[in-house]
């Protein structure tokens, strides 16, 4: 017995779809809402001359920043998946136990994003401009300068630069090594392709 009929897979990814734009919109606004008190306590804290207190603002900027990035991917990488899903399902080839119940499902279908994105961790370069991924490294990349500047007795524009360098390389191995860990799920899912050929 079906839970949804093959007919409306591709409603039911779109409403999937839906929900994960939702999640992404309440994460950025959460996001930002935070980044804001914690950029309040740090302009209080600094012109306090609450050295101590600098230090820990920056630290938990850092954290919810790199949190909210971990969240704001895990949905990106979600959104992907879906669409995917639904070009399956638009051409008639998505089984039922393909359909996920959410999102991200623990097993995927094996090198999904092959003929949808650029590599596995990114659909197209230019999405990494966009708010979801751009906010939390430029959030986190002003933390780290500020959390820098004190030890680091170079111009502040080169301090900055590190800072944004150092962040950038440091969420680009993150996005390697969380695809290479949840790509082991996909091995355990035969391909739809292979499937059907």
């Amino acid at each position: 017995m079906c839970d949804v009929p093959k007919e409306q897979y591709v409603t039911v990814i779109r409403e999937m779809i839906r929900h994960e734009n939702d999640l992404t919109n309440h994460r950025t606004m959460w996001l930002l809402v935070v980044q804001g008190l914690l950029v309040n306590a740090y302009v209080a804290a600094r012109g306090g001359g609450g050295e101590p207190v600098v230090l820990m603002l920056s630290l938990v900027g850092i954290l919810v920043a790199l949190s909210s990035f971990v969240m704001l991917y895990k949905s990106y990488q979600a959104r992907g998946y879906l669409h995917f899903l639904g070009q399956e399902a638009k051409q008639g080839r998505l089984e039922e136990e393909y359909l996920p119940l959410d999102g991200w499902p623990k097993k995927r279908i094996k090198n999904w994003w092959r003929d949808v994105w650029v590599c596995p961790w990114l659909a197209k370069i230019s999405d990494a401009v966009e708010p979801w991924l751009f906010l939390p490294s430029l959030l986190m990349s002003m933390w780290v300068f500020i959390l820098l500047e004190p030890w680091i007795l170079l111009h502040k524009v080169i301090v900055l630069g590190l800072a944004a360098i150092l962040v950038m390389l440091m969420l680009s191995l993150f996005c390697i090594l969380w695809v290479w860990f949840h790509g082991k799920d996909e091995g355990r899912v035969v391909s739809l392709r292979r499937k059907n050929n």
